[in-house]
């Protein structure tokens, strides 16, 4: 028997919604398999004892079904890659083995990619330029520090800062892109312990809480970077132009809900780390903010091969750390920090969704300017649901090019 293309979208968010009760059975109840939900509350099944076996089976039905009824390519593709990646989040609950490469290729829709020396070499040479024309001298690390500490914020005083550049935010956002909807809104909250920097915990008509980690100091620098992320243009933009399309009828059921370690994490997190330069030409960088982006860059594109190192190659913490306090100019606590989110049992291989996500959007954008287009970048990243896969078709039927570097 096969589905109705409604009851397809319900069996999705039924499914979503079992794995995420059987991680949390099988691994931790702090486990986050459901990012978000904003659909009918009764499609939300109540928990109960996951079979898994038989979510598996559900699942392969679930993409029998798709193939079957759904003619539409891209929302096709966007299901059969989501629920592929759902399957392995079950094995991976099942302690099967799932290798690294699986996780990141099937898991996010990306390949497994290092950053070259040259390349690192090349991010090394812009941050220490850019460092030492703030009249710093020494050593990249020693300059890294001294940067970090002339602007560093402590503890909760980051929350006053963080709704201040929020507003800005949301202002450029609107001139730029599209009204957002009069009851949206971002409440900003302190914890101290959590494996992640920030985190937005969307509630749904249109609100969103985001978490701030305030264990880790922050640079006043890095403001304007991480708030559009979690924000305008970022998170909260897209979350709540999903959820209005979702409510007007012209997104499907499935856009209701957001499930990590999926294809369309990748879309979301390039999305977001993108906000600043989809900003740029109402908002540019300050000089500060420049240099801090040259050395973000540089981090990002280490921290992608400390990831490999420790996941895929199994080396040591130890030579891991020691790796981001050589070549990302990283202190030993700063460096020892990272660890924690790298060796996570569901967030280790989050680390591609901002390198690869960042550069396909970023690339899109670009190219999209270029060609007077962007209109099109804005429909398919705000009002239509992509992984990396649907998303390079999308760039490909507009005859748009992306660029070489991954970063």
């Amino acid at each position: 028997m096969t589905q109705s293309l409604s009851e397809i979208g319900e069996t999705y968010i039924y499914i979503g919604f079992q794995i995420d009760y059987f991680l949390k059975q099988e691994i931790g109840p702090d486990t986050i398999i459901v990012d978000s939900y904003f659909g009918p509350s009764e499609l939300k099944p109540e928990k109960s004892v996951v079979d898994p076996d038989g979510l598996l089976r559900l699942i392969s039905r679930f993409q029998v079904n798709v193939k079957k009824q759904i003619r539409d390519e891209p929302r096709r593709s966007y299901l059969l890659r989501q629920s592929d990646a759902l399957k392995l989040l079950v094995h991976y609950g099942l302690e099967d083995p799932v290798a690294f490469q699986e996780r990141v290729n099937i898991g996010l829709d990306v390949d497994v990619v290092t950053i070259s020396s040259e390349r690192i070499d090349e991010l090394t040479e812009q941050a220490s330029r850019a460092l030492r024309n703030e009249v710093l001298t020494g050593d990249l690390t020693s300059m890294a520090t001294r940067w970090r500490k002339r602007a560093m914020t402590k503890g909760a005083e980051i929350i006053p800062l963080a709704e201040k550049v929020a507003m800005e935010a949301r202002e450029a956002t609107q001139k730029l892109l599209f009204t957002l909807p009069e009851q949206e809104g971002v409440e900003f909250r302190a914890v101290e312990v959590a494996p992640w920097s920030a985190y937005n915990h969307y509630q749904g008509n249109y609100r969103a809480i985001i978490e701030i980690n305030i264990a880790l100091p922050r640079s006043k620098y890095t403001l304007w970077k991480w708030v559009t992320h979690e924000t305008y243009p970022g998170h909260q933009t897209q979350l709540v132009q999903q959820e209005s399309g979702y409510q007007s009828g012209t997104h499907n059921l499935e856009s209701a809900i957001a499930i990590i370690n999926t294809p369309e994490c990748t879309i979301a997190e390039g999305l977001a780390e993108a906000g600043t330069d989809i900003l740029s030409s109402i908002r540019p960088l300050t000089k500060p903010e420049t240099v801090s982006t040259h050395l973000m860059q540089l981090r990002r594109a280490v921290g992608i091969n400390a990831l490999v190192m420790i996941q895929q190659e199994q080396r040591s913490e130890t030579e891991v750390v020691n790796y981001l306090k050589d070549m990302g100019a990283y202190e030993t606590e700063y460096a020892e920090a990272r660890i924690p989110f790298m060796t996570d049992s569901i967030w280790g291989p989050y680390g591609y969704t901002y390198l690869v996500g960042a550069w396909l959007v970023r690339g899109f954008y670009k190219a999209a300017q270029e060609a007077n287009l962007t209109d099109e970048f804005i429909k398919a990243l705000y009002f239509e649901t992509h992984t990396p896969s649907t998303l390079k078709t999308r760039i490909s039927d507009l005859d748009l090019k992306l660029p070489k570097y991954i970063i």
